[in-house]
């Protein structure tokens, strides 16, 4: 490495978020555009680090995901190309991306490290990004990346191009958020690459479409009178009908696992039991319970006790991206 190349270097960190209400499916592929609105949170304890320099060395982008070089950087060129017209630099970098969870297995990884990745390029080139180009920049790189510039809850509208809101901050309404970890093998069938089989092959895709506004408008409601009860229902209403819509696709596409399942058993028996929690499941094996604070030490007890999850990440409602000083 030439020493020059680390003299000039910006790290930023982002947090992954997790949709209660979800997409799956985009409307437009080449600019990676959700064919629907999603609400989310943003998660504290589980970040991406991304560090930017520019590369001296050779003229090409080279990307290090945890300390491994990628072959393939297809999805975050355009990105660059995107950032690089706005601050007017033609710079080819080395960007060093650390996750401090499993990456690629349905935890959102993609959406903390472009968020990342965006927020470490405005401070390196002294840009002033509109909140607009913001999201622009993280949409080219990974759908769910925009909700990863706010924290709390956050409703990314497409009926307002794309306009990420802030329903409410982190400490607004704090709610405890388990990870469970039933894998943490990558995925066989990407989220993008998935979302296109659903969209050409389920049955009931457009009636996902068609429920989509409904089921905003219903958390929306609930968020906004931190009703976990409303919560719930819509939250795990949206969950179920999107892994149906894998379901219904040809081939099927299945990310739950039998830990997935026990997981959401225990949930079932735990609010028999008077606790306040419910649950989501992305693309991937890995349940996160969403639950009021006072149960997370019994919750986390329970799910241990009965299932086989490898570990759970307990965490909180979480920021927005950050500049971090590491030179």
């Amino acid at each position: 490495m030439d020493k020059r190349e680390i003299l000039t270097q910006t790290t930023a960190i982002a947090h992954p978020n997790f949709a209660l209400v979800k997409y799956w499916g985009k409307k437009d592929i080449d600019q990676n555009m959700p064919a629907m609105s999603s609400i989310s949170i943003t998660v504290d304890s589980m970040h991406s680090k991304t560090k930017i320099y520019k590369n001296l060395s050779s003229k090409q982008h080279r990307l290090f995901i945890n300390g491994e070089e990628e072959q393939d950087i297809s999805k975050i060129i355009p990105s660059l190309q995107y950032l690089s017209k706005i601050s007017k630099s033609n710079d080819f970098l080395v960007i060093k991306s650390e996750n401090n969870f499993p990456t690629s297995s349905g935890l959102a990884s993609s959406a903390s490290g472009i968020a990342s990745l965006v927020t470490a390029y405005e401070a390196h080139y002294d840009i002033e990004l509109k909140m607009s180009d913001r999201v622009k920049a993280c949409m080219l790189g990974s759908g769910s990346a925009p909700r990863s510039l706010l924290g709390g809850f956050v409703l990314m509208d497409q009926n307002r191009s794309y306009r990420c809101s802030q329903i409410l901050g982190k400490s607004d309404w704090p709610l405890d958020v388990l990870i469970c970890i039933a894998s943490t093998e990558s995925k066989k069938i990407s989220s993008r690459e998935g979302m296109e089989i659903s969209r050409k092959t389920s049955t009931i895709y457009n009636h996902w479409l068609d429920i989509n506004q409904e089921h905003i408008n219903e958390a929306l409601e609930a968020i906004r009178e931190k009703n976990i009860l409303k919560l719930e229902r819509v939250t795990e209403k949206n969950c179920e009908l999107m892994h149906e819509v894998m379901k219904t696709s040809s081939p099927s596409i299945v990310y739950k696992t039998d830990v997935t399942r026990s997981c959401v058993t225990e949930v079932e028996n735990l609010r028999v039991l008077g606790h306040k929690l419910f649950y989501t499941i992305d693309a991937g094996p890995q349940v996160k319970i969403i639950c009021d604070p006072s149960s997370s030490n019994a919750i986390k007890e329970k799910i241990i006790e009965k299932t086989d999850v490898i570990e759970i990440i307990h965490a909180g409602i979480g920021g927005s991206p950050r500049v971090v000083n590491e030179n």
